[in-house]
C-alpha cells in the first residue's frame, strides 16, 4: 500500500494487485482509462460498526466522490486512472471528465478490434499465398 499524495490531475498507473491510499476532497472524480479499479470509500459509521463502501469502477467511466476522506484504489489486474480534483466548476466538470473517459475507452476498444481483424486479414492472405 502506498500513501502518497497524488498529485492534482496526474495519471496513476496501477500494477496487478496493487494498492494506493490517498486523500481525496468531496466533488473529485475518478476517472480510470484502462483496467478495473476497486474504490474502498472513505469508512462510514453505521450504528456501531465502520463500513467501508466498495465500488468498481470500469475503463471508460468515472465516479464523483462525495465525501472527504482516505480513498483505497486496488486494480486486480492493473489500470492507468486520474483523480481529477473538485474544481469548483459543479457537475459540468463531471460529466465532461466521464465523456472524456468514454471516449477514451471507446478508443481503445476500436483500436483492439481494429488490430484484430488485421491479424485476421493477414491470416487468411497468408493461407491463400500458401
Amino acid at each position: 500500500m502506498d500513501p502518497t499524495p497524488l498529485k492534482p490531475d496526474a495519471t496513476l498507473q496501477l500494477g496487478p494487485a496493487q494498492r494506493h491510499l490517498c486523500h481525496a476532497a468531496a466533488g473529485s472524480v475518478l476517472v480510470v482509462e484502462e483496467g478495473l479499479v476497486l474504490l474502498d470509500g472513505p469508512p462510514r459509521w453505521l450504528g456501531a460498526q465502520m463500513l467501508t463502501p466498495r465500488r468498481q469502477v470500469e475503463a471508460g467511466c468515472c465516479h464523483v466522490l462525495e465525501e472527504d476522506g482516505w480513498i483505497g484504489l486496488t486494480a486486480p489486474r492493473g489500470a492507468r486512472l486520474r483523480l481529477l480534483a473538485e474544481q469548483g466548476g459543479g457537475t459540468d466538470d463531471g460529466l465532461l471528465a466521464l465523456l472524456l473517459a468514454r471516449v477514451r475507452w471507446l478508443r481503445t476498444l476500436e483500436n483492439r478490434l481494429l488490430a484484430a481483424g488485421v491479424a485476421a486479414l493477414r491470416l487468411r492472405l497468408e493461407r491463400r499465398e500458401n
